[in-house]
C-alpha cells in the first residue's frame, strides 16, 4: 500500500507528538526523584517547615513537631551535617526532617537506631554535591506507661487446743521390790507389793457407849483414900 504525501506527513507528526509527550513524562519523573545522599533517608521535592500543616505527616512521620532546642546536637543550620546526641523531651521521637533548598530528607527513628544520630543531611544538589542545611526539626508522640498492680493474699491459720478434764479419782499403789542377788545360789528376786488399806473413821456414838459407866467404883476409891489418911494420922499420934 502506497502512502500519499499527505498521509505520510500526518503519521510523522503523530510520531513526533508521541515522542515529545514521552520525553516530558521522563523529565517530570526525573525531576520528582530526589537523591537523599544517605541510605537511611528518603528525599522529597517539596517546601516544608516546622510550622507547616503537614510537618509531621510527610514521609510516614507521626506525632507533633519537636523544636531543635529540645535536642542536644552539633552542626545543623548552614552546615553540611547534623549530629544529634540526646533528646531532652518526654516525647518519643518518630523521625527527623532535614531540609536544604526546595528538597528535604525524612529520617525515620526506626531506621536510625539508637542515639547518637550522626551525619544527618539534606538531599544532594543536581550536580551531586552536598547542600547546606537550611533548617531542620523533629517529630514525636506521647509515650505510654504501663502500670502493673500486684495483689498479695495473706492466709492466717488458727490452732485450737482442747483440754480434757477427768473426774475419775486416782489411786496410789506403792510397790516395793527387793532383790537378792547371789552369784552362787541363783535365787530369784522376791517382789513385795503393798497397798494402802482403807481405815474407817470411828463412830462417835460407839465411843460414848464404851466409856466409863460404873459410878460405885468412884465411891470405893474415895473411901480407900480416906481410910489411908486416917491410918497415917493414927500412926503419927502413937509416935508422939
Amino acid at each position: 500500500m502506497r502512502l500519499t504525501p499527505l498521509r505520510r506527513a500526518g503519521l510523522l507528526a503523530a510520531a513526533a507528538l508521541a515522542a515529545t509527550s514521552m520525553l516530558g513524562l521522563v523529565t517530570a519523573a526525573s525531576a520528582d526523584e530526589v537523591d537523599s545522599g544517605d541510605p537511611r533517608a528518603t528525599g522529597y521535592l517539596k517546601n516544608v517547615d516546622i510550622n507547616h500543616p503537614e510537618a509531621c505527616t510527610v514521609g510516614g512521620l507521626t506525632g507533633q513537631t519537636i523544636h531543635p532546642n529540645l535536642f542536644t546536637y552539633t552542626g545543623g543550620d548552614n552546615q553540611l551535617h547534623l549530629n544529634i546526641t540526646a533528646v531532652n523531651t518526654n516525647l518519643k521521637v518518630t523521625g527527623i526532617v532535614v531540609k536544604g533548598g526546595p528538597v528535604f530528607n525524612v529520617y525515620l527513628a526506626d531506621k536510625l537506631g539508637p542515639l547518637p544520630w550522626n551525619e544527618l543531611r539534606a538531599p544532594l544538589k543536581d550536580n551531586g554535591n552536598g547542600s547546606d542545611i537550611s533548617h531542620w526539626y523533629g517529630c514525636g508522640v506521647e509515650q505510654t506507661t504501663t502500670t502493673t498492680t500486684t495483689t498479695t493474699t495473706t492466709t492466717t491459720t488458727t490452732t485450737e487446743s482442747t483440754v480434757t478434764h477427768s473426774s475419775t479419782p486416782s489411786s496410789t499403789t506403792s510397790i516395793t521390790t527387793s532383790e537378792s542377788a547371789s552369784s552362787s545360789s541363783g535365787t530369784p528376786a522376791t517382789t513385795t507389793e503393798s497397798t494402802s488399806a482403807f481405815v474407817p473413821v470411828a463412830d462417835e456414838d460407839q465411843l460414848a457407849a464404851t466409856g466409863f459407866g460404873s459410878p460405885w467404883l468412884l465411891g470405893l476409891g474415895a473411901l480407900l483414900v480416906g481410910a489411908g489418911a486416917a491410918l497415917v494420922l493414927v500412926m503419927r499420934r502413937r509416935r508422939v
